[in-house]
């Protein structure tokens, strides 16, 4: 039976004693050589170390926090022992990865492409597709001579798929696989758990981790939830690639909708009671890199009230 691969835990936690062991005085060149097969042992090892070297320089725009003072002190000749030192260091940066991400979004961390909050990217893989993140999203490109497979770990993706009859390409998450028989489709992480996927042309062979497949054609989609496939079904007069553009474009959809679709480009939190707007509906088109504009043009259209009590916080009301 072969060895289980460490999780991605694990080895954030094994990146972060070697940053340890780096800091400290009396570090060797074996050890600086150790460092480095251990970073050739596997991909992810390097990726890690370098992203929590990252992490570590980061910290330098924040020369007045707590945490960066503590980790100043832990790094400092005076302690008398690294042991001691390395303890601190790796308690220290557990609890800044956990306090920026949560554990159990470590992975994302990790991932080989991600978007910040209100940030949008294109992205050319090696086969000729060409992919593109929604805000806030994170995924893994894994391609060999017999497949490529993209997992999605957070957020949204348009994709528009380089022919290769050899290799199907395939979008996996949590709830199944998005198989592409054509060219251009969109996979989406829910908040609820769920996956949505649209097609935009062709096909897409959607499948449930116990389900049979669901063959999406253009213009409908299909959501994996709790291991299923549901069946097909049109997705209407929206334009799910808007984003794509830049655009929100909405079509009689309820206002809590857009506003949770808002949320999703601006930093800080957005709150209101979507019971407290039942009822008020929209129609239009909203540019999503100006958010703010997006909340006013709300505000002189429908009866709420739109509150900024720091460009953080905002809340929006009924009148």
């Amino acid at each position: 039976m072969s060895a289980q691969a460490p999780s991605s835990a694990q080895i954030i936690n094994e990146a972060a004693r070697w940053l340890a062991l780096l800091h400290d005085d009396a570090v060797t060149e074996i050890d600086r050589a150790a460092l480095e097969d251990w970073c050739q042992l596997d991909p992810r090892h390097r990726v890690a170390y370098e992203r929590m070297r990252t992490l570590w320089g980061s910290l330098d725009e924040l020369p007045a926090a707590p945490a960066r003072q503590a980790l100043s002190q832990a790094f400092t000749p005076h302690k008398p022992r690294y042991a001691a030192r390395g303890a601190q260091t790796i308690a220290l940066l557990g609890l800044l990865i956990c306090g920026w991400a949560g554990l159990e979004h470590l992975p994302v961390w990790m991932a080989d492409q991600r978007t910040s909050v209100g940030e949008r990217r294109q992205v050319l893989l090696a086969d000729g597709s060409q992919l593109q993140l929604n805000s806030n999203s994170a995924l893994d490109v894994k391609f060999d001579g017999h497949q490529r497979e993209i997992e999605l770990l957070q957020g949204e993706m348009w994709v528009e798929v380089a022919k290769d009859t050899q290799r199907p390409f395939v979008v996996r998450t949590e709830q199944g696989t998005a198989t592409a028989l054509g060219t251009r489709f969109l996979v989406q992480r829910v908040a609820d758990g769920s996956t949505r996927v649209t097609v935009i042309e062709s096909t897409v062979a959607a499948k449930g981790n116990h389900s049979e497949v669901v063959n999406v054609t253009a213009g409908n989609m299909s959501v994996l939830k709790d291991g299923r496939a549901q069946p097909a079904q049109p997705v209407g007069n929206s334009d799910p690639a808007a984003w794509t553009r830049g655009l929100l474009t909405v079509d009689d959809q309820p206002l809590s909708e857009v506003l949770q679709t808002l949320a999703r480009y601006r930093h800080g939190v957005v709150r209101f009671d979507p019971e407290a707007l039942r009822g008020l509906r929209v129609s239009g088109v909203f540019k999503l890199d100006d958010t703010h504009a997006a909340l006013a043009t709300l505000a002189d259209n429908l009866p709420i009230k739109v509150e900024y009590f720091t460009d953080l916080v905002v809340v929006i009301k009924p009148l």
